[in-house]
């Protein structure tokens, strides 16, 4: 508690330390009374400015701590001093994602599905971009048989983060566990195209042909391939695409769509 009013302190002084020095330099370059309003105003916004940064730092720097020794807790099955290591996170840094996911998951273990679940929403809430726990509330959703739910949290994670193969992969799943097998193979293509672009030779073949399975298992209620032959050129565009994304992408989709 010392620390934190010494530091405080410490902060006013820098702060008015850096004012003056403002308003001496403004003068003493033959500024009028505004311009000098004018430089000591800024120096004022940039020390707070500083002050702030340094206060949101330390404030992550105590929920990671926290959220670390939190985690070494509820290994060790002290669930209690885990649970307030948790919150004590939370409490320093409210923005703070894996004290939410730690915590989710303390309430999952102990067999409280509301309230973790309450904690990955409120987490959602206050962290930006926060595709792990729109994973971790999938996870528990998907477990609980709600699939519409858990399909709508990994539709929001993919969201934020397309190009993540394993998010894709659990997205595909989650499509063919609730029989929505078009939205299936729209995922399977588009992982095909990404695993083929990164170079990941053995992902490519794997997505490649779940696409060509889920693509007979939907048959004529796929866009791509409706129509027979019939297709049209940007069926038969997308129908080349589809079967081999790299070689489409070297610009031989147009041979193969004559």
């Amino acid at each position: 508690m010392c620390a934190v009013r010494c530091g405080g302190a410490a902060g006013a002084v820098w702060r008015a330390r850096a004012v003056a020095i403002a308003l001496a330099a403004a003068l003493l370059h033959g500024a009028g009374p505004a311009r000098a309003s004018e430089a000591v105003g800024g120096a004022t916004a940039q020390a707070v400015g500083g002050a702030t940064a340094q206060a949101v730092g330390w404030a992550t720097a105590q929920a990671a701590e926290l959220t670390r020794q939190a985690g070494a807790r509820a290994a060790a099955g002290e669930a209690d001093v885990a649970l307030s290591r948790y919150l004590e996170a939370v409490r320093f840094d409210a923005t703070y994602g894996p004290a939410y996911l730690g915590l989710g998951a303390l309430y999952e273990r102990a067999g409280d599905v509301r309230e973790a679940e309450r904690t990955y929403t409120v987490g959602l809430d206050h962290v930006r971009g926060f595709v792990e726990g729109h994973r971790a509330r999938a996870a528990l959703r998907a477990r609980e048989g709600r699939r519409d739910e858990a399909i709508a949290d990994l539709e929001a994670a993919v969201a934020l983060r397309g190009d993540d193969a394993g998010l894709l992969q659990e997205l595909a799943a989650a499509y063919v566990a609730a029989g929505a097998l078009p939205a299936a193979l729209g995922v399977a293509r588009r992982l095909t195209a990404l695993a083929a672009q990164a170079g990941d030779s053995a992902l490519a073949a794997a997505a490649r042909t779940q696409a060509r399975a889920l693509s007979v298992l939907v048959g004529e209620a796929d866009p791509v391939r409706a129509g027979g032959r019939d297709r049209g050129p940007v069926r038969r565009a997308l129908a080349a695409y589809a079967a081999s994304p790299a070689r489409a992408q070297t610009g031989s989709l147009r041979r193969e769509g004559r």
